[in-house]
């Protein structure tokens, strides 16, 4: 935590260049299949978004994928011998329909019509969605979207982008691009707007650009730095760190910008806030000497620590008990995922610098930002641990993710 705000601390203005362009698509390298003892399912063959539903299940880290070709014709038969669960059946056409069969029965446990999209990967993920609410009781997180920065060029002279792209990678958009760095995007709750950090103004200040007009405001305070800005529950408000009296403290400041109210006032430094439902507010702290996860009323009070398992933790990320965040042990960072509830804890992550976790909404994913080598990427792991995957673009760096809520 500390080593990113001061990273952030160092940058010079930049010119902020709103637009709204293709960018180039994230690949994927599959680090980890999938479940091997998760729920075995088989996706039939049934056109080019078959492909998209089988990776979607596969990346949640609850399904064993079966080869299609092991049930050839997707008998009853032939299903079972492949060892089947369930199986995937359908048509596309203009539209997407399909059935999720019981392989035990051979009944439909769901017969659907995902009805046509003009960006025809949103109508897999819909069905991705459908099928793994079915089997697992929890909604489908696939249909949904990612923001993070890219960064390319040379050292001295990089160009940073700010791309929203479908959950998997796939149809980014370059939503604005700088000379120098912006970071930390922050999705409104209705997914319509972005709040992020740039330096346009010649101090770190916080922005909401709405996505569809591509029209953006300041919302912090011009004559002091402001970084980490998130959302409210109810996007009336995002809580944001404001540098004060030599350190860093949480503030709540309207959507609109005004009405800035102080919430934290420590002698460390109070950053990364996120919010834990309408009255909590999550926040990194290194009050104590080492960064770890306290919280807080939204009003600003009854303060507590919240992370005590390891000497540091930053950098939370939230969806309903689940919290992501980073855990750091030696020279080495990796993401951790704990239940608020139980505080069950797990390790999610493979590298040795992992940072920046976004979770997704149903709380069944992470994806972060994590150094493969010569260049960042991001990674998506399930929040069991059970499957991994790769996303990395060939321009350049990419980091700074943070996931989007559900989608209308």
């Amino acid at each position: 935590m500390k080593k990113k705000l001061l990273a952030t601390l160092l940058f010079s203005a930049c010119v902020l260049l709103p637009t709204v362009t293709p960018a180039e698509e994230l690949h994927i390298r599959i680090d980890s299949d999938a479940a091997a003892d998760g729920t075995r399912i088989v996706v039939a063959p049934f056109g080019p978004l078959a492909k998209v539903i089988e990776a979607d299940l596969q990346r949640s880290g609850r399904f064993a994928l079966i080869d299609p070709a092991r049930a050839a014709g997707m008998s009853p038969d032939a299903l079972r011998a492949a060892g089947a669960q369930y199986a995937v059946v359908g048509t596309q056409s203009s539209s997407l329909d399909f059935q999720l069969i019981d392989v035990g029965s051979g009944q439909p446990v769901g017969s659907f019509r995902i009805p046509a999209h003009p960006n025809q990967r949103r109508m897999a993920h819909k069905a991705a969605d459908l099928v793994f609410e079915k089997i697992t009781g929890v909604k489908g997180a696939f249909d949904t979207r990612i923001a993070y920065v890219s960064a390319s060029g040379p050292a001295r002279g990089q160009t940073f982008q700010l791309i929203v792209s479908d959950a998997d990678g796939f149809n980014p958009r370059t939503i604005a691009s700088s000379r120098q760095p912006v970071m930390s995007p922050s999705w409104s709750p209705d997914g319509r707007q972005l709040a992020y950090v740039s330096y346009e103004s010649g101090r770190p200040m916080v922005y909401v650009q709405d996505l569809a007009s591509g029209g953006k405001r300041a919302v912090s305070d011009p004559g002091k730095s402001t970084t980490s800005p998130a959302w409210s529950p109810d996007g009336r408000s995002l809580a944001v760190s404001v540098a004060n009296r030599g350190d860093y403290d949480i503030f709540v400041v309207g959507a609109n910008g005004g009405g800035m109210r102080q919430i934290t006032n420590s002698r460390g430094i109070d950053t990364e806030p996120q919010w834990a439902g309408a009255n909590t507010i999550v926040f990194t702290s290194d009050r104590g000497g080492q960064p770890q996860l306290y919280q807080t009323t939204a009003s600003g009070g009854g303060e507590s620590r919240m992370s005590f398992n390891g000497s540091y933790n930053a950098g939370a990320s939230i969806a309903g008990n689940n919290v992501a965040m980073v855990r750091q042990n030696g020279g080495s960072s990796n993401i951790t995922v704990m239940n608020a509830a139980s505080h069950e804890e797990r390790v999610v992550s493979r590298g040795t610098q992992d940072d920046s976790p976004a979770i997704a909404p149903n709380g069944t994913m992470v994806l972060y930002a994590t150094d493969g080598g010569s260049r960042g990427s991001l990674a998506v792991a399930s929040d069991n641990g059970k499957a991994h995957q790769i996303l990395y673009s060939q321009a350049g760096d990419v980091r700074d993710p943070a996931w989007s809520p559900y989608l209308d």
